[in-house]
């Protein structure tokens, strides 16, 4: 994504502040579809114990989260509070896709031990967003429970914020994502929270675009802390962000490989435990 043209504002964000060059998409042997992606990113693994295919209550595909859940402890049951916010849901916490929101991109949904994602899992108006004109805000102003939490100072110490399948560039152009980004990072930078130095801002791609499984996939860390240019060359994955997250919040114990054994023993991928922060000079 560094470099692409038709993302201006992702390469400006990545030149004031940082990205790894080495954030490889080998959480798995060859799995290629998101859900498993957003899975490890929050729990450590895509099963309840094990890793990929090996273990049990695997999820390997993108069904929704009425068809298969997970019961192993995440992030969300960790932290004291969280919230996600999902482009076009049609429901708290709605375990059904359609339209453009997906629920392969909403995790939360998926793990049966949450108590509070009914609460805390809340839709936001889809956005329409120019998909040829670069660094354009999208159309109306965003105005929903996430920029509520922004303005007023209650953002929670964990968020999720996921585009529609339009806006994320799965279905959508790169520009049209870009705007995306364009339109609502500078609330985000804008905001109380960010401007205390209390926010770290993570822009992450569930996998990579290539049919050729294992090559590097495209992120952002966007921090005050962060110096201008910061190249991670690194290796790391999802496993180790979550460990980021983890480490941040001062939350223990780390979860599946982001501690570096899958749930109830198990090798991980190289770069699960590394140290992001450091990687970044943060």
């Amino acid at each position: 994504m560094v470099g692409q043209t038709s993302a201006p504002y992702i390469n400006a964000l990545a030149n004031a502040c940082g990205y790894a060059s080495a954030y490889e998409d080998n959480c798995f042997g060859h799995n290629l579809v998101s859900l498993p992606h957003y899975l490890a990113l929050t729990s450590g693994s895509n099963c309840n114990t094990g890793l990929d295919e090996s273990g049990t209550g695997c999820i390997t595909d993108d069904g929704d989260a009425t068809t298969h859940t997970l019961s192993t402890t995440s992030i969300f049951q960790q932290v004291s509070g969280w919230r996600s916010y999902l482009e076009g849901m049609p429901s708290d916490c709605d375990k059904s896709s359609s339209g453009r929101y997906a629920t392969k991109h909403n995790p939360a949904a998926y793990y049966t031990a949450l108590t509070d994602c009914s609460t805390n899992d809340l839709p936001i108006a889809t956005l329409t967003c120019d998909p040829a004109n670069k660094n354009k805000a999208c159309t109306p102003a965003p105005n929903n429970a996430f920029t509520d939490d922004l303005a007023n100072d209650t953002l929670a110490p964990f968020t999720l914020i996921s585009p529609d399948l339009d806006n994320d560039m799965h279905d959508g152009t790169i520009t049209q994502a870009d705007n995306w980004l364009y339109t609502y990072l500078p609330l985000v930078f804008q905001s109380p929270a960010y401007l205390r130095g209390d926010v770290a801002v993570f822009v992450l791609w569930d996998e990579q675009a290539s049919s050729t499984f294992g090559g590097a996939t495209p992120n952002l860390f966007i921090s005050p802390y962060i110096s201008a240019g910061t190249v991670a060359t690194a290796p790391m994955n999802h496993f180790a962000v979550l460990r980021a997250f983890q480490s941040a919040l001062g939350l223990t114990p780390f979860l599946g490989c982001a501690s570096g054994t899958a749930p109830g023993g198990g090798s991980c991928p190289t770069g699960s435990t590394t140290d992001v922060r450091a990687a970044l000079h943060w």
